[in-house]
C-alpha cells in the first residue's frame, strides 16, 4: 500500500523500481528490479529503497534505473533532516511521509501529482532544493534511492553495541499528501529558475560566411565538428549502427567476442551531456562494469578532449576583442541567447504555465553558459601546455559590457500565440524564432484554429467574447466594446508597437472590476498577469516600469489603484514608446526593453489625468444595487478564459483576421494619435462588426479633461484682465491679486503650495503648455527685453 501511494499514476509499461541490499549498503551496485512482489523482493532485515523515478525497460527489455529510460518522476525526497537540514526550514510543507533512517536523522518524501514527465522540470526542481540549501549539492539526479520503512539502515556506524543494526521506522505518514510542482514550490518556499535549454526551436545561427570569416586561419577558435567525434571513429571502425534517441546511438561492443555465444547487441553510445562530460557508454553484457566510456575512446583512439564535443577558444595576450567576437559566436551556434535592447538575455519558461519572460545574463550565468558552450584553454608556461580553464573574467566582462553584437539574433519582443508580423502584417502560426520580426513565439500550434476568417466567422468569434463578458455590469454599450478591444489587444499585443492602457472603474467596491480584468489578461499569455501598484512619482515610475519591461511580462495589472492615472514620463513613454530605457539598477550601462505588454488598471472612480487622458481608454462597470459584491458570476468567464485560452485567443485573432480578409474596411471615426496600428486591429474591427466605438472614451476625456478645462479658465481670465500685452510672470501674480478670476484660475493649477501661487512652478507649467490651444485663445512665450514674458492671443485654430 506505502509504494502504491507514494508512487501514484505510474504510466502504462513503466514500473516503479526497488532494490534490496544486505549488510553495509555502501559496498556493491544497485540491482535495480521492476516493483512487484515487494514482501518478497525487500525482505525486512536488508537495506531497501524505492526509486523516486518510473522506469520503461530498455533494450533487450533489460530493466534498469537508468536516466535514460524514466517514464515519470513521483516523489521529491530531502534527506539528512534533522542533521544537516533544519526542520524549521520545512514548517510550512506537510511531507507525505518521514522515515527516521538513522538516529536523529530522517528522510521527507513529497508525492507529486501528477508526476513530473521531463528532466528538464525534474532538474529545476532539484536546482532550486539545493539553492535553498535543504539537501546535499550531490543529491541531484531524477533517479535518486529513497529507503523503504521496513528495512535496516546496515552502514556499521550505526550498529548498536549488540552489533545490530539501526531499524528504520515510519513516524510520519500523510498519504492524502500531493504537491503539483508549483504547490510544492510554493510550500518549500523555493525559487524557481527554468534552464534556457528546455526551450524547443530557439536557434538562429549566425550566417554561414560570417562563420567562415570568424574561424578561418584562426589560432583563437576551432568550432566543434559537425559530427560527434566518438560517431565519427565508430562508423570508421565499422562499429555504428544507428541513433535510437536523442544523443544515444546503437553500437556493436568492441569486445562483442567476450559475449555469450558472441551475440551483438545491447550495447549503446551517449554523446556528453551535463552529466556525462565526455559521453557514456554501457553494455548490458557481463563485462559491463569493466569496460566504460574511458576504456571505449582508449579503445578508438579518441582523446578525452576531443570526445567532449565542443567548440575550443584558446585565451592569449593582446587577443581580447578577437576572444570577445568567437565568444558570442559560441553562443549564437549554441542557441537560445539573443541580444535585446543593448544586452544578452534568455528566453525562460515557466513549465507550471507554459508562458516565457526573458532574462538579463548576468556575470555568473554569462560564465556558465560560455563554459558551457565551449572548452576554454590558455598556455602554461610551467605545463609546457595549453591548460583547460573555467572562461576567465575579463573576457565575460568584455561580451557583456560589448557595445553591439555582431552573431546572436536580435529578439524585439515575446509572443504567446500567432501573431501578426510588422509592417506587413502576414500572420504567423509557427512557434520558435522569427527572424522576420526578430519575435520569440512560445505556442502549440494545433490548439489555434484561425482557418476560416470571413464575416460570417468573425460575427460567430464576436459572440463567443460576447459570451464571456455577458455577465458584467457595463455602465453602457460602448463600455462593453471596449472591454472586447482589450481581448483584441491582449492577443495581438505583440504585433502592436504603441496601444492604450486599460483603465477598469466603478464607482463602488465590489463591482467585478478585478475580476474583469482577469478575464481580459489571458488573451495576453497563458502565465498570471503581473500585478504592480501604481507608481508614486517620476523617479520610482522610471525605476519600476523599465525593470517590469525587461522580463516582458505578457500583462501587467496596477490592481485596486487609489489614485488617478497620473502623468509620469515614464508611464506616458511605456504607452506610446515601442521600447523604455533607463540604467540598469547595480549596473553601469543603460540598456532598452520593448513596451509591448497589455497594460490594465482597476480602481474605484479611477481616471486619467493630464496627458493620460488619451494614453488610457476607460471601461466603467455600474451595478444598480447596493451591494455588488454579493453578484455572482455563474458562467464564471475568468476560469473558463484560463482553462480554454488557446480557443479564446482564435476567437480573437479570427476577428481581426477577417477584417483584413475583407479589405481592411475603415469607419471614419476621430483619430487617436500613437495608437494608429492599435485602431486598425482593434478598433475598426468591431466598427465593421457594428459594435460602438471601443475608444469613445478616450475622445470623451480629451474634451473632458480636467488639465485642460484649469488650462482654458486660465487663458481666458488672462486675456480678459491683461490682454494680449507681453507681461513677465511676477506682473501676472500682482495683477491677479486685484483680480478675483485670474487668481481662482492660477489658484486651479498644479502650481500651488500651501495656498500660494509657486512662480518657479508656475513658469515650468507655462513652458510645458507654450503655444498650446484652447477655444481660440494661445499661450506664447513673448519676445521680451527681459526674461519670462508671456502673452495670450486670440488665433483662428485650425480645424482637427
Amino acid at each position: 500500500m506505502f509504494l502504491k501511494i507514494v508512487m501514484g499514476d505510474v504510466a502504462e509499461g513503466a514500473a516503479a523500481a526497488v532494490c534490496s541490499k544486505p549488510g553495509d549498503p555502501t559496498s556493491g551496485g544497485w540491482a535495480a528490479e521492476a516493483a512487484g512482489d515487494v514482501d518478497r523482493q525487500c525482505p525486512i532485515d536488508r537495506n531497501n529503497y524505492l526509486n523516486c523515478a518510473s522506469f520503461v525497460p530498455g533494450e533487450g527489455d533489460a530493466f534498469q534505473a537508468r536516466k535514460e529510460t524514466i517514464s515519470g518522476f513521483h516523489f521529491l525526497l530531502l534527506d539528512d533532516v534533522g542533521t544537516k537540514v533544519d526542520r524549521e526550514k520545512l514548517a510550512n510543507a506537510l511531507p507525505t511521509w518521514e522515515i527516521e533512517t538513522s538516529p536523529g536523522n530522517s528522510q521527507l518524501g513529497f508525492r507529486l501529482e501528477p508526476p513530473i514527465r521531463d528532466l528538464a522540470t525534474v532538474k529545476h526542481l532539484q536546482d532550486a532544493v539545493m539553492a535553498a540549501s535543504l539537501c546535499d549539492t550531490g543529491a541531484g539526479g531524477a533517479s535518486r534511492w529513497a529507503r523503504l520503512p521496513n528495512a535496516i539502515n546496515g552502514k556499521v556506524k550505526y550498529r548498536d553495541e549488540g552489533g545490530q543494526p539501526f531499524l528504520c521506522r515510519l513516524i510520519r505518514w500523510n498519504p492524502d499528501a500531493a504537491y503539483s510542482v508549483q504547490g510544492l514550490t510554493d510550500a518549500l518556499g523555493l525559487t524557481l529558475q527554468p534552464p534556457a535549454a528546455a526551450i524547443p526551436n530557439m536557434v538562429q545561427s549566425a550566417a554561414p560566411k560570417t562563420i567562415q570569416s570568424a574561424v578561418t586561419g584562426s589560432d583563437v577558435f576551432k568550432p566543434a565538428p559537425s559530427e560527434n567525434p566518438v560517431v565519427t571513429a565508430l562508423k570508421e571502425r565499422g562499429l555504428y549502427k544507428r541513433q535510437i534517441g536523442a544523443g544515444k546511438h546503437d553500437v556493436t561492443c568492441p569486445w562483442v567476442s567476450e559475449h555469450t555465444d558472441g551475440i551483438d547487441g545491447g550495447s549503446a553510445y551517449f554523446e556528453p551531456d551535463a552529466d556525462r562530460p565526455i559521453g557514456g557508454f554501457c553494455c548490458q553484457h557481463s563485462h559491463g562494469d569493466r569496460y566504460r566510456i574511458g576504456q571505449l575512446i582508449e579503445f578508438l583512439g579518441v582523446q578525452s578532449e576531443q570526445a567532449r564535443g565542443k567548440a575550443r577558444i584558446d585565451v592569449m595576450p593582446g587577443e581580447m576583442n578577437r576572444v570577445r567576437r568567437v565568444a558570442e559566436l559560441t553562443l549564437s551556434l549554441r542557441g537560445g541567447y539573443y541580444q535585446s535592447g543593448g544586452a544578452i538575455v534568455v528566453v525562460r519558461n515557466d513549465p507550471a504555465t507554459g508562458d516565457v519572460t526573458t532574462e538579463l545574463l548576468g556575470e555568473a550565468a554569462l560564465t556558465a553558459a560560455l563554459s558551457d558552450a565551449a572548452d576554454w584553454y590558455r598556455y602554461d608556461g610551467r605545463a609546457q601546455k595549453s591548460v583547460r580553464i573555467d572562461p576567465p573574467a575579463r573576457n565575460v566582462q568584455t561580451l557583456l559590457k560589448a557595445a553591439q553584437y555582431d552573431y546572436l539574433p536580435v529578439l524585439s519582443r515575446l509572443a504567446r500565440q500567432p501573431f501578426f508580423r510588422d509592417g506587413t502584417g502576414e500572420f504567423v502560426s509557427k512557434p520558435g524564432y522569427d527572424a522576420a520580426s526578430r519575435c520569440y513565439a512560445a505556442f502549440d500550434a494545433g490548439k489555434f484554429e484561425t482557418r476560416n476568417q470571413t464575416e460570417e466567422d468573425a460575427r460567430r468569434a464576436l459572440a463567443k467574447l460576447g459570451e464571456l463578458v455577458g455577465e458584467f455590469r457595463f455602465a453602457t454599450d460602448t463600455d462593453r466594446s471596449a472591454a472586447i478591444s482589450a481581448m483584441l489587444t491582449g492577443a495581438v499585443r505583440s504585433a502592436l508597437p504603441t496601444a492604450p492602457a486599460f483603465n477598469i472603474t466603478a464607482s463602488t467596491p465590489g463591482s467585478g472590476k478585478s475580476y474583469l480584468a482577469a478575464t481580459i489578461t489571458p488573451f495576453a499569455g497563458p502565465g498570471a498577469a503581473l500585478k504592480l501598484p501604481y507608481p508614486t512619482t517620476k523617479e520610482e515610475a522610471g525605476k519600476v516600469m523599465l525593470s517590469t519591461f525587461l522580463g516582458a511580462p505578457a500583462a501587467v495589472v496596477f490592481d485596486d489603484m487609489q489614485g488617478p492615472w497620473f502623468p509620469y514620463g515614464p508611464m506616458n513613454s511605456a504607452l506610446t514608446s515601442d521600447m523604455i530605457a533607463g540604467r540598469l539598477l547595480g549596473v553601469s550601462r543603460n540598456v532598452s526593453a520593448s513596451t509591448r505588454s497589455l497594460i490594465v488598471g482597476t480602481g474605484n472612480n479611477v481616471r486619467p489625468l493630464g496627458d493620460m487622458t488619451r494614453r488610457v481608454l476607460t471601461i466603467r462597470l455600474h451595478h444598480r444595487t447596493a451591494t455588488p459584491a454579493l453578484v455572482r458570476y455563474d458562467g464564471q468567464p475568468a476560469v473558463k478564459v484560463a482553462r480554454r485560452r488557446e480557443e479564446y485567443v482564435a476567437a480573437a485573432l479570427t476577428i481581426v483576421a477577417a477584417w483584413k480578409g475583407a479589405g481592411s474596411p475603415r469607419t471614419d471615426v476621430p483619430n487617436i494619435g500613437s495608437f494608429e496600428q492599435w485602431s486598425d486591429l482593434c478598433r475598426q474591427p468591431l466598427l465593421w462588426l457594428g459594435l460602438p466605438d471601443p475608444a469613445a472614451s478616450i475622445i470623451e476625456q480629451l474634451h473632458h479633461n480636467p488639465d485642460q478645462d484649469a488650462f482654458r479658465d486660465l487663458l481666458k481670465a488672462w486675456h480678459a484682465e491683461i490682454g494680449e500685452r507681453a507681461i513677465m510672470l511676477r506682473d501676472v501674480l500682482l495683477v491677479a491679486g486685484d483680480k478675483p478670476d485670474l487668481h481662482e484660475a492660477l489658484l486651479e493649477l498644479p502650481v500651488v503650495e500651501r495656498e500660494v501661487v509657486n512662480r518657479s512652478r508656475l513658469g515650468q507649467y507655462l513652458s510645458r503648455n507654450a503655444n498650446r490651444i484652447v477655444d481660440g485663445l494661445e499661450l506664447q512665450e513673448a519676445p521680451c527685453s527681459r526674461r519670462n514674458a508671456w502673452r495670450v492671443v486670440r488665433i483662428e485654430a485650425e480645424e482637427a
